[in-house]
């Protein structure tokens, strides 16, 4: 199955780290991998777990873009050991792979970040949680700066490890 990293990129000031948080709901748009159909506005996380049909497996999101269809298409919300990990200070600015979702019948095109994420100030005072539809700032009293999280884009990657 194949499985694209979700990369994000953004202006870091003051911040030493920013990641999802965990079970963090994700909300996507998909496309179907054999056609033109999307949906937009799908909400996934690692926290849900669905049967899949006709299968002893599961899933973390299932659906099916034509309600006659037989065939179910479906994600895995995954942390990839050594691929996903936080933005730190020194990735301000480059694209980083947060997340991945590991996709059948479905392929990830949009993210559309929210406020379930977690910043950590450069003098160590957490955030919690910041909110990531717009740019969002506050002030880190222990290091007696500003913080900020600027400009995010996000984009989607097939990740050709394994």
């Amino acid at each position: 199955m194949p499985t694209f990293l979700l990369m994000v990129k953004a202006e870091l000031e003051g911040v030493a780290s920013l990641a999802p948080a965990k079970g963090a709901h994700f909300c996507i748009d998909v496309r179907e991998s054999a056609g033109s159909e999307e949906r937009a506005g799908v909400y996934v996380t690692a926290a849900d777990t669905h049967d899949l049909a006709g299968s002893k497996g599961s899933a973390n999101f299932v659906m099916k873009f034509d309600k006659a269809s037989k065939h179910e298409a479906y994600l895995n919300v995954l942390e990839i050991k050594g691929v996903t990990r936080e933005i730190t200070a020194d990735d301000s600015g480059k694209f980083v792979p947060v997340i991945a979702f590991e996709c059948r019948g479905l392929e990830p095109i949009a993210y559309h970040p929210e406020d379930e994420w977690l910043a950590k100030g450069a003098g160590g005072v957490a955030f919690d949680p910041v909110d990531l539809r717009d740019d969002w700032a506050d002030f880190d009293e222990k290091a007696g700066e500003a913080v900020s999280v600027m400009g995010l884009e996000a984009r989607f990657q097939l990740h050709k490890g394994k």
